[in-house]
């Protein structure tokens, strides 16, 4: 690896003396919590350290850089082309990985260049390179064709990753005690090829299962990496953006994970699974037959897939695996190679009965060093416009019942199994 250059201010999530000359506290990204929805944890519940002051509630991470990223939807031309599923544009699509993937510049029809192929990557499929907290990006040469996904370090943030000890300590002392400097490491997996995010029916179901994969792997570095830098009580996100509508600002298959180091508690959306699964007798995702098997739309050697009984969106599914398992990087390689075929049928599924293609996948984790029961398991939620009081409160208001959103996807996914 060569060509080492000097990141910009929080590119990769690096922070140096350098490329923070000139900046102020408020250019820096922030977690802040919500102190009319945020309670102080007290207990020692889940096995928490006590060194830290943790909180369960509502917060956000604030990071001006995120609003640099390039977005791979420019035009509604170059949109129309990057949904084209047809092989003909799928050999002429272009994006701003490729220069990474291809090891050389690349430019797009007006002949401007298309990123500029420097990047951290942790992992090659499975096999490890740079280190997750990585300064030195760097470009490289072709990736080979035989390597169906890479693991990077997002070079557009929520979180910093490295930050010059001057400058933290210049933040410890200038930054009002109300807002911290949020620390953490974010992680974008893409296919090595180009297969267009919205059209899993191009999808090949070992690629898929790559990217499981190689998520799986940066996260175990990256958790190995942290611990040895006295991290602890990590929690960890791993999802996919499809579509621009969810979040997906790059057509180009991928996921991400965040990888929260800021050991000051979690969401309150996680506290309450956590203490859900805790006053279980036995867990529900076990023992559970999803409405008298109405609402099962899909159960495999590993996994089950229901639409859930309280719907976050229309069409709303969960899937879990059927083993009791707490975390993403616990399931082993037939698992999720099942997980991705499951997947591509479930989606091709949902595009028959034209649910609409804009789609999040989240995993929902126990965080690391937590002593919880805990049952890993997704959420499949397609995007729908949702109204005010839903907005005010943790509840939505759905059209469509469960099982018979259930037997729609049944039938649709009868020609795909």
């Amino acid at each position: 690896m060569e060509n080492k250059f000097k990141p910009s201010f929080m590119q990769w999530g690096i922070i140096t003396k350098e490329n923070f000359e000139g900046k102020t506290t408020y250019d820096l990204p922030i977690k802040r919590w919500d102190p009319l929805s945020t309670i102080e944890i007290k207990t020692k519940d889940f096995g928490m350290r006590n060194r830290h002051r943790r909180f369960h509630g509502h917060y956000s991470y604030l990071s001006p850089i995120r609003g640099k990223r390039p977005k791979g939807f420019k035009t509604p031309e170059k949109k129309s082309q990057l949904l084209d599923c047809s092989e003909i544009i799928l050999s002429k699509a272009k994006d701003v990985f490729m220069s990474i993937t291809e090891g050389e510049p690349v430019f797009d029809e007006d002949g401007r260049q298309i990123g500029d192929g420097y990047t951290i990557i942790i992992c090659e499929d499975t096999e490890r390179k740079d280190n997750p907290f990585s300064e030195n990006p760097h470009s490289i040469e072709k990736i080979s064709e035989k390597t169906k996904a890479i693991t990077l370090i997002n070079r557009y943030p929520s979180m910093a990753r490295v930050v010059d000890p001057k400058v933290e300590e210049y933040v410890r002392n200038n930054l009002p005690r109300h807002l911290k400097l949020a620390r953490g490491i974010n992680l974008v997996t893409i296919s090595r090829d180009f297969y267009p995010s919205m059209c899993f029916s191009l999808i090949p179901a070992d690629v898929l299962q790559a990217i499981l994969l190689s998520m799986k792997e940066s996260i175990l570095y990256s958790i190995q990496e942290a611990i040895q830098r006295n991290y602890y009580d990590i929690p960890v996100t791993p999802f996919f953006n499809i579509g621009m509508k969810v979040g997906g600002s790059q057509p180009r298959i991928h996921g991400q994970v965040y990888i929260d180091l800021n050991m000051d508690g979690h969401g309150s959306r996680l506290e309450n699974y956590l203490n859900a699964f805790k006053e279980m007798d036995e867990c529900h995702l076990c023992e559970t037959s999803h409405g008298d098997t109405d609402r099962i739309v899909m159960k495999t050697k590993y996994w089950t897939f229901y639409t859930s009984g309280s719907p976050v969106r229309n069409y709303h599914i969960r899937f879990h695996p059927n083993e009791h398992i707490r975390r993403y990087t616990q399931l082993n390689i037939n698992q999720l190679s099942e997980l991705a075929n499951n997947l591509k049928s479930l989606f091709q599924a949902l595009d028959d009965i034209e649910i609409d293609k804009n789609r999040n996948i989240i995993m929902n984790c126990c965080p690391f060093h937590y002593d919880a029961d805990f049952h890993l398991f997704g959420d499949i939620i397609p995007h729908e416009i949702i109204g005010g009081a839903e907005m005010a409160e943790d509840m939505r208001v759905a059209r469509k019942l469960p099982h018979i959103a259930a037997a729609e996807i049944r039938d649709a996914l009868e020609k795909y199994q």
